[in-house]
């Protein structure tokens, strides 16, 4: 069994706006697994960091609130139930609201 299997993918969560408001932080760190789903991503960011839960995380943590959005490396919106990450990548929670 190679080393690698059991560690994981590690991505920094970046916090904008009314998320970093509600968890007094810039950002979270977590390690997924390959072929992580939005709701495995919304568990486990709801895990290292509570106060997000009912906010910006849906209270049965099934994904995120409406009105935000998820994005990879400030460069692509993740669509679809299988988040598309690699290790290293930033995921940043955007609103997908405009402001004024």
């Amino acid at each position: 069994m190679a080393l690698t299997e059991n560690i994981g993918i590690a991505v920094k969560v970046e916090l904008f706006g009314t998320p970093r408001l509600a968890a007094g932080r810039r950002e979270v760190e977590l390690i997924l697994a390959p072929g992580t789903s939005r709701q495995e991503f919304a568990v486990a960011l709801a895990e290292a960091c509570p106060s997000l839960v009912g906010k910006v995380i849906r209270d049965d943590r099934s994904g995120l609130q409406e009105g935000y959005v998820l994005n990879r490396n400030g460069l692509a919106f993740l669509s679809g139930d299988v988040l598309d990450i690699r290790d290293g990548d930033s995921l940043l929670i955007l609103s997908n609201q405009a402001g004024g």
